[in-house]
């Protein structure tokens, strides 16, 4: 019996020039799926299309003339959706096995959108498609919660690890007494943590740094600057930004989201890290005053633990790392192709009630 290769089909439309990490890891799974051997393609708005702020090799084509083809097969095409793309579940690419390459779980009820438009219930249950062949999430958190919360079978979920570019990402030169931030998600607590910093006596040797509409290397360059990153970003699937910003030898203060408490458990293993409650404004205050006491007193040590804690995270969310989570994964999905698949659920529909 012949074997198709497969051919993985990313849903990545409409076109944002804003940074993502989202986008950029879409991309990374992409080449990754391509260094397997399986061929890997992007479908954009405009096949000429590229984000910009970072580098990808995969293959694009336009949503047009990707609907236009008379090719897809159910035995060689898969489609990859993001977890925004539920409520279309149905309606896209009818009759292709689908991934959910989900890398927020809170996003597929809406949060973070400016309308939530689908009822819990309903997402629930397309999360149960018989088109739905895998589903892939980025951290603990987000496993643990597909498969208690949404209560899906264990075997139709993967943890793909998120790689760090370490080429990128690292340690470089001296740092400041700068603390970098990004203030587009949550960006009112942002403005008034930021204000309330400021306020402070202890903090007139201290800068601020936004990061916004940056390109990659650029903000590799702030982070590695800074001697802490202060995270506002909730809910997260796994905040790649707080590992980015660890593997630069940033301390870490601020809240995980939820998906990135692993990254705060690992910073603070070495003492440079403090997870703040959402919307405990407080908290940062309290944290930075810490970290400026610290720094006063024993900086030669906190520089040091700063460089522990970017080497440990470079180790486990190292680009290889994520390349072997795709490669422990990808027989679970595609053999099911190769019998015909359903989705198993410890949960029927039936028990799913509006």
């Amino acid at each position: 019996m012949t074997v198709l290769k497969k051919r993985y089909w990313f849903a990545l439309h409409p076109d944002i020039s804003s940074p993502i990490g989202g986008v950029k890891q879409a991309h990374r799974f992409a080449e990754v799926l391509v260094d397997c051997g399986r061929e890997a393609t992007i479908i954009q708005q405009s096949a000429d299309f590229h984000p910009g702020w970072f580098t990808s090799r995969v293959a694009t084509i336009a949503l047009d003339d990707w609907r236009q083809r008379k090719d897809l097969s159910p035995e060689k095409d898969v489609v990859v959706l993001p977890e925004t793309f539920i409520k279309v579940f149905d309606s896209y690419a009818p009759g292709l096995p689908k991934i959910i390459f989900n890398q927020n779980a809170a996003y597929s009820f809406g949060l973070g959108s400016k309308k939530a438009d689908i009822a819990p219930a309903k997402v629930l249950e397309l999360y149960r498609h018989p088109e739905l062949l895998h589903v892939l999430c980025v951290s603990e958190h987000d496993q643990r919660l597909l498969r208690q919360g949404f209560s899906l079978a264990g075997a139709g979920i993967s943890r793909l690890l998120n790689g760090i570019e370490s080429d990128v990402f690292c340690p470089s030169g001296s740092k400041k007494l700068q603390i970098a931030y990004m203030p587009r998600k949550n960006g009112r607590d942002a403005a008034v943590v930021a204000a309330m910093l400021k306020a402070q006596s202890w903090f007139s040797d201290w800068q601020l740094v936004p990061i916004k509409n940056r390109s990659q290397s650029e903000v590799a360059e702030i982070l590695q600057q800074s001697i802490a990153f202060m995270a506002f970003g909730h809910p997260e699937g796994f905040g790649l930004p707080l590992a980015e910003a660890l593997a630069c030898g940033c301390a870490l203060i601020g809240y995980s989201g939820l998906g990135g408490r692993e990254l705060f458990d690992l910073a603070t293993e070495h003492d440079v890290g403090l997870e703040v409650a959402y919307g405990d404004w407080l908290g940062f205050i309290e944290a930075f005053a810490a970290l400026d006491r610290s720094l006063r007193r024993e900086k030669a040590a906190v520089l040091k633990a700063l460089l522990k804690a970017s080497k440990a995270v470079r180790i486990r969310y190292s680009t290889e790392a994520m390349r072997q989570s795709v490669l422990d994964s990808l027989s679970r999905w595609e053999d099911k192709l190769s019998v015909g698949f359903s989705f198993d659920t410890s949960l029927p529909l039936s028990a799913i009630s509006p």
